[in-house]
């Protein structure tokens, strides 16, 4: 009896040693996966820190958001249209304890869906930045608007692949570093106004001679189809341009906007060699078709005035 006992006894226990066995295989294997996992998490810097850290966000439409200054945070607005630009639309806060200058908001870049570079700028708190005018004082706590603006987008809505400001940051301790800003997939939705403008007088091409100066006026008010040039050669699409030379000295001025009123129209546009701002009265004789200038001034003074654009100009067909 006492053997049939021991036999059973040790017939259940080897029936039970494997399944013991398997069991604390499994266990182990579970601890070893889980610590591969977080080695694989700490070399790919993946999961939630790394969110953080970057400030991405997706935002509505899909827009990936990125803001990697430090102490910095951005709010996506989305995208408006202006009358001169499509704007993309960010408040940038500075949330650390004293206020902060951050460089180089002039630094941009913006490709389309079908891989073009488009021509930008940056509106930082009402300031237009240009090259070598990009930095910026931020107050601690203060939101401040940012408008990534886009030229030359097409009226009927499209998207945007990526629009980036490479920005800089200084400490004390760790000099100047690299920062950036930036949007990829902006929808960009059809312009409010998109075929229906009126046409008018203001479209063709005319041309003055005399006095050693030679000169082409073209407009195009209701399309604005027009490729102009800024004053550090920037190509952009514009209302027109007003073409002066002497020889070899020339003046090529972009329209910015304009506002008409039967055969006169008043028009802003930048000057070719300058880069000030000015404003002409461009009244149409309906009798000979000729184009005067009039009532010209500076709206904005960047630099020496230098435009060759004056009252007294005639442009004819």
């Amino acid at each position: 009896m006492r053997h049939t006992l021991a036999a059973a006894l040790a017939a259940i226990m080897l029936a039970s040693a494997p399944q013991q066995a398997e069991a604390q295989f499994f266990k182990k294997l579970g601890k070893a996966l889980e610590d591969v996992s977080k080695t694989v998490d700490k070399v790919l810097d993946t999961g939630s820190a790394t969110q953080q850290a970057t400030g991405q966000q997706t935002a509505a439409g899909g827009t990936k958001v990125t803001c990697n200054l430090k102490d910095f945070s951005v709010e996506y607005k989305g995208v408006t249209w202006y009358k001169d630009f499509c704007g993309v639309d960010f408040m940038l806060t500075n949330n650390g304890a004293k206020a902060e200058r951050v460089y180089y908001f002039d630094k941009l870049k913006a490709i389309g869906a079908d891989g073009t570079q488009l021509q930008a700028r940056s509106l930082v708190g009402g300031s237009v930045t240009s090259l070598g005018n990009g930095d910026f004082d931020f107050e601690p706590g203060v939101p401040v608007k940012v408008t990534f603006a886009l030229f030359d987008m097409p009226r009927a809505g499209t998207k945007v692949s990526l629009c980036q400001m490479r920005t800089q940051q200084h400490t004390p301790t760790g000099g100047y570093q690299d920062r950036y800003i930036e949007f990829r997939n902006v929808v960009v939705p059809p312009m409010p106004t998109a075929g229906k403008a009126k046409g008018g007088p203001f479209k063709g091409v005319w041309t003055l001679r005399g006095n050693g100066m030679e000169g082409k006026l073209t407009l195009d008010f209701y399309g604005k189809t027009v490729t102009g040039m800024d004053a550090m050669g920037n190509e952009m699409k514009c209302y027109g341009t007003i073409y002066l030379a002497y020889g070899q000295n020339v003046d090529d001025c972009p329209i910015t906007a304009w506002k008409a009123n039967g055969n006169t129209a008043t028009v802003t546009y930048l000057g070719g060699r300058d880069g000030n701002t000015y404003s002409s009265v461009l009244t149409i004789d309906p009798a000979t078709g000729k184009v005067s200038v009039s009532g010209t001034r500076v709206l904005k003074a960047e630099g020496m005035g230098d435009c060759y654009v004056t009252d007294g100009l005639e442009f004819k067909r």
